[in-house]
Formats: C-alpha cells, structure tokens, sequence
C-alpha cells in the first residue's frame, strides 16, 4: 500500500472509483447522477483537476490498484475523498486526509459532505457549519474542522 499524487494516467481508474460509489452519495441510489454532478466525475474533469494546479490530489494504492483518492481545492477544501467499496472501513480515508493534513500548512478545513459521509468526517473532527443542502437528489452537509 501507498499514497502518491495523483497523475493524468490515473483519471480513468479515479473516475470509475467514484462513479461506482454513486449509490452512496444520491437520495435515491437507483436514480442516476444529475448532469451538473456527472460532469465533474468525468476523466476529463480528473484531468483538469490534477493536470491544472488549485487541487491537491493523492490516490492510495494496494498492488498497483486505486483505492482511495483524495483531492484539496487550495488552499483548505477538502473536495474529494472516496474508498472503494470494497476497502471502507480499514482507515484508508483517516490515513489520506492525515496525509493531505501534513501536506499543507492550514488547520481550518472546509467540505460539503455527503449524508452518508457525515460520520466518517465527525471522526476526524469535523462538526456542521450550515444547514443540510440538497439539490437534484443529491444530499449534503456543510462542515469545518476547526482546531
């Protein structure tokens, strides 16, 4: 297992990772993701994001195979962090958001989490910053991590 930056050649796998987990993230999971949402998982959209500068992206790896991804939008909003299916509940999101903590030298951090996630970030220390937001059946909560 490792944690490297994200590359162009990686967008393909991310993208899939993602799309696969879409279940999680949708009010209703067997409704499919709206334009707006589908558009920023695209390969396309992973490209801009690590070929581009504003975003720190790192993937973690298991024998080669993407797993984890986590991206930063500059200077501190998490914008991304997803674990395959398959390997939640090892730590492998807490070790990538550690990771992205090291990498950068804020401790005020922003997100718009996902229902399902809202747990997850509480363990790391995140509390809810505004209402509960939805649009086109996709849930989320705003959250901050103040030290």
């Amino acid at each position: 297992m490792s944690i490297r930056i994200a590359r162009a050649s990686d967008t393909l796998a991310i993208s899939s990772m993602v799309k696969s987990l879409a279940h999680f993230y949708l009010d209703d999971p067997k409704k499919e993701l709206p334009d707006w949402l589908a558009e920023t998982l695209t390969e396309k959209a992973f490209l801009k994001r690590i070929s581009e500068g504003g975003f720190l992206n790192y993937i973690y790896e298991i024998s080669g195979r993407i797993v984890g991804y986590i991206s930063l939008k500059e200077p501190n909003h998490l914008y991304h962090l997803f674990v395959s299916e398959q390997f939640q509940g090892n730590g492998i999101a807490r070790t990538l958001w550690e990771h992205v903590q090291q990498s950068v030298e804020y401790d005020f951090f922003t997100l718009r989490s996902s229902i399902y996630a809202v747990p997850v970030y509480k363990t790391f220390g995140f509390t809810e910053s505004g209402p509960l937001g939805a649009k086109d059946g996709v849930s989320f909560q705003p959250m901050e991590l103040i030290p």
